[in-house]
């Protein structure tokens, strides 16, 4: 079964470590959400000839979008391509951005599953990091969305902060625990081009966590969820048993999957695409009905070392045999 990305480009401010493409000129929301059904009309082939299972909502923060703005996207959504086949829909919120009446509103148009951007929840980290919440609205934000009936809660931990201690990281798990969600991402920092964080490190702001400390903070990650029944189902995803992210796990497992709205990817039929990532070139080439995109085909040999690559992130492994049928290269 094939899944739906959408991207929702939007943030109020940028954290130091980011690199997916957003943009803060929230003027452009309504101009955005007309692109974006656009897209659906003019890829409506492409839905139609699949049978999708997940749909998720990256982003950016997609909770800065409006109820009158989901029920857009859904209406349009639903005109196009069989909505009773999904049986996991995802949105990435931040904590801030959650009241009862917003998630009663998620719940009621369709959203099943839910991923909080929180990172820690150490005050100082996330001031460090120029996040917008604070530790306690990330608590509250949790509490909110079972009030509201998710049962499929996701938040997102970071790990590997210059400066950041053993303690301090072990505080932050034993909340998330506390907090008794479904499913715990957690990645280490990474510093990509063209974000502030890469431009302090080069300027010798700051400098990396040695790698022995890295070590530390990812094995007691893994030690304390799996004492609390966590399985880790992915290099940096964890999860109650049978609660894994089923759209994230077709990227793994080199399913299809259709990306929309600015800098999305996809992937069908051995074929990459991936959208521009400038919301203004978009919103032209969409009302141009002209090239927005770009692609390429992948050849057997990119085919077979993504395969692996991608294989040896999850707790599955490389099934030899299936490698054997697939390609023709030897394993």
């Amino acid at each position: 079964m094939a899944g739906i990305y959408i991207h929702v480009p939007f943030c109020t401010q940028k954290c130091g470590y980011c690199d997916f493409y957003s943009i803060t000129q929230l003027q452009l929301k309504e101009k955005y959400v007309d692109a974006l059904l656009a897209e659906f009309t003019l890829r409506s082939n492409e839905l139609k000839q699949e049978s999708f299972e997940t749909i998720y909502f990256g982003g950016g923060t997609p909770s800065l979008l409006n109820k009158q703005d989901w029920r857009k996207i859904f209406d349009a959504l639903k005109s196009v391509v069989d909505f009773k086949s999904f049986s996991e829909v995802t949105i990435e919120v931040n904590p801030d951005d959650l009241s009862l009446s917003y998630l009663n509103h998620l719940i009621e148009i369709g959203f099943n599953r839910l991923s909080i951007g929180i990172q820690s929840f150490n005050n100082e980290i996330l001031r460090f990091m120029n996040r917008r919440h604070t530790a306690g609205q990330a608590i509250e934000g949790v509490s909110l969305a079972k009030q509201a009936g998710f049962t499929n809660i996701s938040i997102d931990l970071i790990y590997g902060i210059p400066g950041m201690s053993l303690q301090c990281w072990m505080d932050t798990v034993d909340q998330a625990l506390a907090l008794q969600v479904q499913h715990i991402s957690a990645y280490h920092l990474t510093f990509e081009p063209n974000t502030p964080f890469f431009t302090l490190l080069k300027a010798g702001n700051f400098k990396e966590l040695p790698d022995e400390d890295s070590i530390s903070q990812f094995q007691t990650l893994k030690n304390k969820l799996k004492a609390k029944g966590f399985i880790d189902y992915e290099i940096s995803n964890f999860c109650l048993p049978g609660l894994e992210s089923r759209h994230n796990s077709n990227y793994w497992t080199g399913k299809t999957y259709v990306g929309f709205g600015p800098s999305a990817h996809s992937y069908v039929s051995k074929t990459r695409r991936w959208n521009v990532s400038d919301l203004h070139k978009y919103i032209k080439g969409i009302e141009d009905k002209g090239e927005f995109f770009g692609r390429e085909y992948l050849t057997e040999k990119d085919r077979y070392n993504e395969t692996i690559m991608l294989g040896l992130r999850t707790k599955r492994g490389i099934d030899l045999v299936l490698m054997k049928q697939n390609f023709s290269v030897e394993t």
